[in-house]
């Protein structure tokens, strides 16, 4: 029995919203592999930092801009990566919004920024990379969804609601491209210590201990605990796991 094969060599892979926590921790795996990796960011400047440490580190990665609510960025993304990186052979739709109101409290306005970013660009991307993907017969295509997607949350209704599409949009993509030699699958985390969550601790005293009350691996999540799992759904080694959602979150979703 041959060993897993784990190497991305040649490979291409964009990383939305990888300026930093899960995106970043995934991006840095696939290029430690040897894959060529597009970090895309709201934020220019931290995506151009990490792509150059990446680099300082003989790995090969460029930066991308660009804020995810406009839907003219899926496109573009896709052609700049193709031109400056020579294709495409994986995708994560990691970028999202979190905005903690109700559905009954939060406009219209950002009902309909959080569906842009968290549901409809993904599906964008998805059908830019699938276009793609089908043409060579190999890609990945990983999207980050969320606990929140199996539990509801009355206090971010939208991204909820949104991550439960994302749920159900990977296991039909994942359908409509198995014939391609395409995998679809999403990774759904817990609570992790990213930027976007630290007011969730008043200290780290708190952080731990809501880790031992909440999680039954008694410890809150960290970027570092997705690249895994992202190395195994974008690489050889996970070519039989297709339309999975994947719950990487201590054991929360067991409760």
């Amino acid at each position: 029995m041959e060993a897993p094969d784990f190497s991305m060599t040649g490979r291409v892979a964009l990383i939305t919203g990888a300026g930093r926590g899960i995106g970043l921790a995934m991006a840095k795996a696939l290029a430690a592999k040897g894959c060529a990796v597009a970090i895309q960011d709201v934020d220019l400047d931290v995506a151009q930092a990490e792509a150059a440490s990446i680099c300082r580190d003989e790995g090969q990665a460029i930066a991308l801009g660009g804020d995810i609510t406009d839907l003219s960025l899926p496109p573009r993304l896709v052609a700049e990566i193709v031109e400056r990186l020579g294709g495409l052979h994986v995708l994560i739709n990691n970028a999202a919004i979190q905005s903690p109101t109700t559905l009954t409290q939060g406009s219209v306005q950002e009902i309909e920024r959080q569906v842009s970013a968290d549901f409809i660009a993904p599906i964008l991307l998805c059908r830019e990379a699938a276009a793609i993907f089908r043409g060579q017969r190999w890609g990945r295509i990983v999207n980050l969804g969320s606990i929140q997607q199996l539990r509801g949350n009355a206090d971010m209704m939208a991204y909820a609601m949104c991550k439960a599409s994302i749920e159900n949009l990977t296991r039909g993509l994942a359908r409509e491209l198995a014939k391609d030699g395409v995998t679809v699958n999403c990774v759904a985390p817990g609570w992790v210590d990213t930027h976007r969550n630290r007011f969730d601790f008043a200290s780290e005293k708190d952080k731990a201990e809501k880790g031992r009350r909440h999680i039954p691996l008694g410890r809150i999540g960290e970027p570092s605990d997705y690249a895994g799992v992202a190395l195994l759904l974008c690489s050889d080694a996970g070519s039989y796991i297709t339309g999975q959602t994947i719950y990487v979150d201590g054991g929360m979703s067991i409760r």
